[in-house]
């Protein structure tokens, strides 16, 4: 009687910029493969343009079950440098480490970055700033400016005072 063993994620790592021929042969070989991808924007001689890259730059993800797990034929696929071990061990990626970019993929299979650092900034919220290492400023978030930017209002001598910071720097309250 069969066992029903359940399946788990593996990391591999592939050759720079291969990680689409590696999913390519990958599939081609009945894996099951997961490679995330998301948009970025590539400014070059005065124009823009949108691409799609991997989430996870030089790596895919192989859902194997305990008897798919040829190391060697993985290892040998084109594109693909082998999994990620330690020693003779393999080590599997917990799921969620998968399930939650897929989850928030749109309808071209990219993760919309932007969205996800963007999620719960609404005008008119209470966030904090980080104005220095030990200073921080209470404000309300205004907008967005461009990816990586937001207008904060922050109070000063007793006026709003709008103030353009890194998105990294502001936090929801």
């Amino acid at each position: 009687m069969k066992q029903n063993v359940s399946k788990e994620w593996f990391a591999i790592r592939t050759k720079p910029q291969q990680e689409q021929v590696a999913k390519l042969h990958y599939e081609r070989q009945g894996y099951v493969v997961y490679l995330s991808m998301m948009r970025t924007i590539v400014r070059h001689a005065r124009r823009t343009e949108e691409k799609l890259k991997p989430f996870f730059s030089g790596y895919l993800f192989l859902h194997l079950a305990p008897d798919e797990r040829n190391w060697v034929a993985i290892s040998s696929t084109r594109g693909a440098l082998g999994p990620i071990c330690f020693g003779d061990s393999y080590v599997s990626v917990p799921d969620w480490i998968i399930a939650d970019p897929q989850a928030k993929e749109d309808a071209s299979g990219a993760v919309p970055l932007a969205d996800l650092q963007k999620k719960g900034l609404l005008p008119g919220t209470a966030v904090a700033v980080q104005l220095d290492d030990d200073t921080l400023a209470q404000g309300l978030f205004y907008s967005f400016s461009g990816q990586e930017n937001v207008v904060v209002l922050l109070s000063f001598l007793n006026r709003q005072v709008k103030a353009t910071l890194p998105l990294d720097r502001v936090q929801r309250q």
